[in-house]
């Protein structure tokens, strides 16, 4: 006859939980090894009180060092090598992915970056985060603080599976191939799947103007020549107009327009001290950059960037 002081059969216990939680860290670990070996990392909103942390953790070394740390984790899991540890390793680490996907939350990411490119909900994965952390607590195991000697032969297949996976896994994370765009700016995949270019002029300072092979020679041979001010704006933009006509009176203007994703050099025919710039960019990728915007150029090669001066009252 069963003693009835003993543990009914079949309870679901950590020792149940703890293949879940290195189901999870797999997934996130190998879809985060995809993004970071295949698009630059997406960049973190910014004007958020978040947003200096956010970007650290946003570190592209970071990135694959967690990855790295995921699949060591998930593995000692499975394992089951010094199983109250990693219960108290588990609860602070999902604690910790919790505050995490909340800050990003708050803070109007798009997507928790949890599982690489596929777009998630950052306050559906602080949901989900939380769920595991209660379910934690509730198969909780004691800690042995004593920390019980481990089983060698567990320590090596962890260690040999471990390197297995992570050595070319790493390799191709550092890999990461020169993308199309990279003189622009960052280039991500939005939200929408869609090749996304954030803009970024100050990397552009002593280099020669990046969009010149964009348009049609004859307007590159007049832009490269002589001092001009690019004004990147968008089309039905109050504050773009008023830049505009504010520099035109100085130095002879090109003016760049971005609309929905389309790039057109496009000058408007009753500004007199503006080139006709002809030709127009791809649709895809999508382009961002906060307008008004100007480079001012000198003989083709970008001097400056006039962020403050597109911030000025007339």
């Amino acid at each position: 006859m069963r003693d009835m002081s003993e543990s009914p059969p079949h309870r679901f216990e950590f020792d149940q939980l703890r293949f879940i939680i290195a189901a999870i860290l797999l997934i996130a670990a190998g879809l985060k090894a995809h993004q970071l070996a295949t698009v630059p990392l997406p960049p973190v909103v910014q004007n958020s009180i978040f947003t200096p942390l956010l970007e650290f953790l946003n570190e592209r070394n970071f990135q694959i060092a967690v990855v790295i740390g995921e699949i060591l984790f998930a593995l000692i899991l499975i394992a089951g090598l010094a199983k109250s540890w990693m219960w108290l390793f588990s609860l602070i680490g999902f604690s910790a992915f919790t505050l995490i996907s909340l800050m990003k939350a708050i803070g109007g990411e798009g997507s928790c970056g949890c599982f690489g490119v596929v777009t998630v909900n950052p306050w559906f994965t602080a949901t989900f985060d939380a769920v595991i952390v209660g379910l934690l607590l509730v198969f909780r195991e004691k800690v042995d603080w004593s920390f019980p000697p481990l089983d060698k032969k567990k320590v090596l297949a962890v260690l040999v599976v471990w390197l297995t996976l992570t050595a070319p896994a790493t390799y191709w994370m550092l890999s990461l191939k020169q993308q199309p765009h990279e003189t622009l700016g960052t280039e991500f995949i939005g939200a929408d799947g869609r090749i996304t270019i954030m803009l970024e002029p100050d990397m552009w300072i002593g280099k020669r103007f990046p969009l010149w092979d964009r348009v049609d020679d004859e307007s590159r041979s007049i832009l490269e020549t002589g001092e001009w001010n690019i004004v990147i704006s968008r089309k039905q933009c109050d504050e773009c107009k008023r830049l505009i006509e504010r520099l035109g009176i100085t130095v002879p203007l090109a003016l760049l327009e971005i609309d929905d994703g389309l790039m057109d050099f496009a000058p408007p025919s009753d500004h007199q001290s503006m080139v006709s710039v002809t030709g127009s960019l791809e649709i895809d990728p999508n382009w961002i950059l906060l307008t008004p915007f100007v480079i001012q150029c000198l003989d083709g090669v970008c001097v400056s960037i006039g962020e403050d001066l597109c911030r000025e009252e007339e």
